[in-house]
Protein backbone atom coordinates (compact mmCIF):
# COMPACT_ATOMS: atom_id res chain seq x y z
CA UNK A 1 0.00 0.00 0.00
CA UNK A 2 1.14 3.50 -0.60
CA UNK A 3 0.87 6.41 1.53
CA UNK A 4 1.32 10.42 1.84
CA UNK A 5 5.00 10.32 4.06
CA UNK A 6 5.01 12.51 8.00
CA UNK A 7 8.27 13.17 9.61
CA UNK A 8 9.48 14.03 12.98
CA UNK A 9 12.85 13.85 15.06
CA UNK A 10 12.80 13.01 18.61
CA UNK A 11 16.17 13.59 20.29
CA UNK A 12 17.72 13.21 16.84
CA UNK A 13 16.34 10.19 15.84
CA UNK A 14 14.00 9.69 13.21
CA UNK A 15 10.63 8.90 13.09
CA UNK A 16 9.01 8.42 9.43
CA UNK A 17 5.65 6.69 8.64
CA UNK A 18 2.40 7.28 6.76
CA UNK A 19 0.20 9.97 7.29
CA UNK A 20 -3.75 9.69 8.15
CA UNK A 21 -6.65 12.15 9.09
CA UNK A 22 -8.24 9.06 11.10
CA UNK A 23 -6.55 7.51 14.16
CA UNK A 24 -8.18 4.33 13.78
CA UNK A 25 -6.97 3.94 10.49
CA UNK A 26 -3.22 4.84 11.84
CA UNK A 27 -3.57 2.65 14.72
CA UNK A 28 -4.44 -0.42 12.78
CA UNK A 29 -1.65 0.51 9.97
CA UNK A 30 1.20 0.53 13.12
CA UNK A 31 -0.31 -2.46 14.79
CA UNK A 32 0.03 -4.40 11.27
CA UNK A 33 3.52 -2.65 10.78
CA UNK A 34 4.40 -4.32 13.87
CA UNK A 35 2.65 -7.62 13.44
CA UNK A 36 5.21 -7.83 9.82
CA UNK A 37 7.81 -7.10 11.61
CA UNK A 38 7.18 -9.84 14.20
CA UNK A 39 6.75 -12.17 11.17
CA UNK A 40 10.51 -11.88 10.75
CA UNK A 41 11.84 -12.11 13.42
CA UNK A 42 12.87 -15.78 15.41
CA UNK A 43 12.22 -15.91 18.90
CA UNK A 44 15.89 -14.26 20.72
CA UNK A 45 16.98 -13.33 17.36
CA UNK A 46 17.00 -10.27 14.94
CA UNK A 47 14.78 -9.59 11.50
CA UNK A 48 17.13 -8.40 8.87
CA UNK A 49 14.95 -6.00 6.36
CA UNK A 50 15.90 -3.55 3.54
CA UNK A 51 15.45 0.05 3.57
CA UNK A 52 15.78 2.25 0.50
CA UNK A 53 14.20 4.77 -1.59
CA UNK A 54 13.28 5.05 -4.95
CA UNK A 55 12.29 8.44 -6.92
CA UNK A 56 8.76 8.59 -7.94
CA UNK A 57 7.95 10.16 -11.48
CA UNK A 58 6.40 13.38 -9.99
CA UNK A 59 10.50 14.01 -8.16
CA UNK A 60 9.59 12.69 -5.04
CA UNK A 61 10.66 9.78 -2.89
CA UNK A 62 8.95 5.77 -1.91
CA UNK A 63 10.33 4.81 1.41
CA UNK A 64 10.58 0.79 0.57
CA UNK A 65 11.29 -1.64 3.92
CA UNK A 66 11.22 -5.00 3.31
CA UNK A 67 11.72 -7.78 4.89
CA UNK A 68 12.73 -11.63 3.64
CA UNK A 69 9.67 -12.84 2.95
CA UNK A 70 8.76 -9.68 0.75
CA UNK A 71 7.37 -5.71 1.34
CA UNK A 72 6.30 -4.78 4.97
CA UNK A 73 5.78 -1.49 4.22
CA UNK A 74 5.64 1.42 0.85
CA UNK A 75 5.35 4.94 2.28
CA UNK A 76 4.65 7.97 -0.76
CA UNK A 77 5.32 11.63 -0.76
CA UNK A 78 8.40 12.13 0.83
CA UNK A 79 9.98 15.18 -0.14
CA UNK A 80 13.60 15.96 -0.92
CA UNK A 81 14.13 18.21 2.04
CA UNK A 82 12.40 15.09 3.94
CA UNK A 83 14.58 12.49 2.52
CA UNK A 84 17.87 14.94 3.60
CA UNK A 85 16.81 14.97 6.97
CA UNK A 86 16.04 11.32 7.16
CA UNK A 87 18.99 10.52 6.04
CA UNK A 88 21.08 12.71 7.85
CA UNK A 89 19.43 11.64 11.31
CA UNK A 90 19.65 8.07 9.97
CA UNK A 91 23.20 7.82 9.44
CA UNK A 92 23.83 9.46 12.57
CA UNK A 93 21.61 8.15 15.13
CA UNK A 94 22.39 4.59 12.80
CA UNK A 95 18.19 4.19 13.72
CA UNK A 96 15.09 5.10 12.82
CA UNK A 97 11.44 4.57 14.12
CA UNK A 98 8.77 3.66 11.72
CA UNK A 99 4.83 4.48 12.68
CA UNK A 100 1.75 6.01 11.46
CA UNK A 101 1.02 9.63 12.51
CA UNK A 102 -2.44 11.10 12.96
CA UNK A 103 -3.87 15.14 12.01
CA UNK A 104 -4.17 16.68 15.67
CA UNK A 105 -7.05 19.12 16.06
CA UNK A 106 -4.47 21.79 14.34
CA UNK A 107 -3.72 19.75 11.17
CA UNK A 108 -0.23 19.27 12.50
CA UNK A 109 0.45 15.28 12.50
CA UNK A 110 1.42 13.74 15.50
CA UNK A 111 3.53 10.29 15.59
CA UNK A 112 1.87 7.56 17.31
CA UNK A 113 5.41 7.08 19.22
CA UNK A 114 4.76 10.10 20.46
CA UNK A 115 0.60 9.70 21.60
CA UNK A 116 0.87 5.70 22.39
CA UNK A 117 4.17 4.85 21.80
CA UNK A 118 4.13 2.34 18.76
CA UNK A 119 6.38 1.95 16.41
CA UNK A 120 9.31 -0.19 15.05
CA UNK A 121 12.96 0.23 15.89
CA UNK A 122 14.87 -0.26 12.99
CA UNK A 123 18.67 -0.09 13.65
CA UNK A 124 21.42 0.19 10.48
CA UNK A 125 23.84 -2.32 10.47
CA UNK A 126 27.61 -1.52 12.23
CA UNK A 127 29.95 -1.15 9.44
CA UNK A 128 32.71 -3.36 8.41
CA UNK A 129 35.83 -2.27 10.27
CA UNK A 130 38.85 -1.66 8.08
CA UNK A 131 42.57 -2.85 8.92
Amino acid sequence: MCFEAAFASINGVPVIGARFLDRDRALSEVNGLTEQVARCVETGSQATVRVGFKRQDDGRFSLEVCGHDGEITVISGVDELMFRRFNKAYDTKKMFILTSFVAEDSGAPVSLVVSDGLGVVIYKPNEALQL
